[in-house]
């Protein structure tokens, strides 16, 4: 079995030593999505987490340009904040969190712009501050950049180009990771698309403005000679010169090969296909959080790609900023989530791998159970799946570190593959251990009764929208049903139930915040938009 070796310890032996200078700031990452509301207008939603022991955040102004970073915005418009900010919960200590000056909380803030842009070949929506936190992998921290990109314009021979509508993917996760230093911990950036486009995940350096990358400091490298380990063997310690896009943060080593020389490999990896990190932080230094010694900036791009005449076309981009903290979790063990789950869709039962894909029809449910364990003593586990942006997905408890998670994607939902992400969560304090795993669904199209039913079935005519008080709809068949209405989120606010004649009355409660909800009918097939405006 090969000997893994922390990179920090052969440092100490080395003598090497990492000094950067210490800043202060408050905003730890976030990302800028978006949603068509028809003719051409759009909600353009910003999620941004801030350190809460930080100054408060200036306000945001959304930026967009068709002509490339050296043209000036031809739309700006401020952006406005909805709800109160929302406190990470990985933090245990209260529910309206904690902040020291060793330890950071994190606080969700969600604003949102509504903008007209006229089909062009790409649009780059943005906003920034000056107010990115010192952090060991970059230089003089300065503006945190948030940056999609949207095409609502297919170029075609011949012609001015084809308009098209557009939402930018979703992600389900929170940017603002608390990880344990010296334990293998897995993140996810899964994201969900309405439009059923293909997603592709990257890693990438972040931006300090349009095209204006941020420039990494020197990664804690040691020298190039071979380290002993007895004194038959040596270990030749990795030479990386800087942090990177692909290694943003500072980790433990493993060896491979065999004595007399061993050769080392980081321990972290990246994975295209789902957006999930693992990585095993190799440092952590007791001192000021507002050192940012522990703490390091990473990013990544979700491109979102269609299907059109046969060939994949980039129709969007979204990039995440991602904030990494590091911490000494002491005798605490991260909970793992079980390596297989059982499944059951109609009368069929199985048991299967977590990572082999589940399939699934439109229009109906698949179950699947999963288990998770703890390893320190006395603790209770729950299972979660945060901010889920994926619709039809939903998580019961069962108790003893067990849930059921049930998908039933709506009957008109595109074929392709959508994927889950559920976290267990102990309850150690000061912060809680986590582990995430991505579950993948395979949606294959509708029976023929569903698929007929889906396609001639009509979009819910709803008015007015936007609207303030109340909004009436107008389903497209008669009779008493029951629809649900959902926030950006994915998350159920209100179940309302028509007349005999179809027409339904929403009056949300005044509490109820401004911007985008979903209105659906129960089986998926009807469904329209709804933003509401400021609440008189």
């Amino acid at each position: 079995m090969n000997k893994r070796l922390h990179l920090s310890l052969i440092l100490a032996l080395l003598g090497l030593f990492f000094v950067k200078p210490a800043a202060a700031s408050h905003m730890q990452g976030g990302d800028l999505t978006y949603a068509s509301l028809g003719n051409n207008r759009y909600l353009v939603t910003l999620h941004v987490f801030r350190d809460c022991s930080g100054i408060s955040l200036s306000p945001f102004t959304l930026e967009c340009r068709s002509g490339g970073c050296n043209a000036p915005a031809s739309i700006t418009t401020p952006f406005t904040q909805v709800g109160l900010p929302i406190p990470a919960r990985q933090y245990c200590a209260t529910l309206t969190g904690v902040c020291n000056g060793t330890v950071t909380n994190t606080e969700a803030y969600t604003f949102t712009a509504t903008v007209t842009l006229p089909p062009a070949a790409q649009w780059t929506l943005s906003t920034s501050q000056s107010a990115r936190p010192s952090t060991a992998n970059i230089y003089n921290a300065g503006d945190l950049y948030f940056e999609a990109t949207l095409n609502n314009l297919l170029p075609q021979a011949g012609t001015a180009g084809t308009p098209i509508i557009n939402n930018s993917p979703v992600a389900s996760v929170q940017p603002a990771f608390f990880v344990p230093v010296h334990q293998l911990t897995t993140l996810s950036n899964n994201a969900f698309d309405t439009d059923g486009d293909s997603l592709v995940y990257s890693l990438e350096t972040p931006l300090q403005a349009c095209s204006s990358p941020v420039n990494f400091t020197n990664y804690p490298s040691s020298a190039n000679a071979p380290v002993p380990i007895n004194p038959t063997c040596f270990y030749q310690p990795l030479f990386i010169p800087y942090y990177s896009a692909t290694l943003p943060i500072f980790v433990d080593v493993d060896t491979i090969g065999t004595c007399p020389m061993k050769t080392g490999v980081t321990r972290f990896s990246f994975d295209a296909r789902t957006g999930n990190i693992s990585l095993q932080p190799g440092r952590y230094l007791n001192t000021n959080s507002a050192n940012g010694d522990n703490k390091y900036a990473a990013s990544v791009k979700i491109s979102e790609y269609r299907r059109i005449g046969g060939s994949y076309v980039l129709v969007g981009t979204m990039r995440r900023e991602l904030y990494f903290m590091v911490y000494d979790c002491g005798t605490n063990l991260m909970p793992v989530v079980g390596p297989q789950v059982a499944v059951q869709s109609g009368t069929s039962s199985t048991v299967q791998a977590l990572s082999q894909t589940i399939p699934v029809v439109a229009g109906q449910s698949v179950s699947v159970v999963i288990d998770a364990t703890d390893r320190n003593a006395g603790q209770s586990l729950a299972l979660t799946l945060d901010y889920n942006a994926v619709p039809g997905a939903s998580l019961q408890s069962l108790g003893n570190g067990q849930a059921r998670l049930t998908f039933t994607p709506a009957a008109s939902t595109a074929p392709g593959l959508y994927r889950v992400a559920v976290t267990a969560e102990d309850n150690a304090c000061p912060i809680k251990g986590m582990d995430t795993k991505t579950l993948t669904f395979r949606v294959s199209a509708a029976s023929s009764t569903l698929a007929a039913r889906a396609k001639t079935a009509a979009s819910i005519a709803a008015y007015p929208n936007p609207f303030t008080d109340e909004v009436h709809f107008q389903l497209s068949t008669p009779g008493v049903q029951f629809l649900t209405i959902s926030d950006y989120l994915g998350r159920a606010v209100a179940t309302v139930q028509s007349q005999p004649n179809g027409a339904v009355r929403w009056q949300p409660a005044a509490n109820l915040p401004t911007g985008l909800y979903l209105a659906r009918s129960a089986d998926g097939s009807q469904s329209v938009r709804l933003l509401r405006s400021a609440v008189r």
